[in-house]
């Protein structure tokens, strides 16, 4: 085990030019681009037990350096998005508590409305970070089946909860 994490931390250490030169294509900002360097290498590190032995480790890190970036801005136009509706309230409201409860009636609301699998697969898989090789053999299902269960799942959920039209305005 600990070669392992010495040779996957030392590969890791070769392929950091790489990963800083994507995530500057990404953010288009030096300081973004160090954090979010950071962020995957930290990731990784937390993940490794999901990384597979023979397999592109650049590959692997690229696709989890891209999820996190497309992670980050879909959370800052949540944020936006947050901040519009408060700014445009008058200021009787009780904005945070209030807009966070709805925000999450809405989402339980919306998360029912999903097929079973659907659902299943985003509270295990999105909601607990659970691994989608594990719950794939716990089904006894193909892990595609399960990947795409959780995809179809997101795209209704951002669909119901009204995401897509607030990603197409950001």
């Amino acid at each position: 085990m600990q070669k392992q994490l010495t040779a996957f931390t030392s590969e890791m250490q070769t392929l950091l030019p790489d990963l800083t030169r994507f995530a500057r294509v990404l953010t288009r900002n030096e300081d973004d681009a160090h954090d979010l360097v950071q962020d995957c290498v930290e990731r990784a590190l937390v993940k490794q037990s999901l990384y597979q032995e023979g397999t592109s480790l650049k590959s692997w890190l690229f696709t989890l350096m891209r999820n996190l970036f497309v992670s980050q801005k879909r959370r800052q136009a949540l944020d936006q998005r947050y901040v519009a509706m408060n700014s445009d309230m008058s200021q009787h409201i009780e904005r945070p508590r209030q807009i966070n409860r709805v925000f999450l009636k809405e989402t339980v609301k919306a998360l029912c409305g999903l097929s079973a699998g659907e659902r299943q697969a985003i509270v295990v898989l999105g909601i607990h970070e659970g691994s989608q090789h594990r719950m794939a053999e716990i089904l006894r299902e193909p892990v595609g089946t399960v990947k795409s269960r959780l995809s179809r799942g997101r795209a209704h959920l951002r669909n119901a909860l009204g995401l897509d039209a607030a990603m197409a305005l950001a």
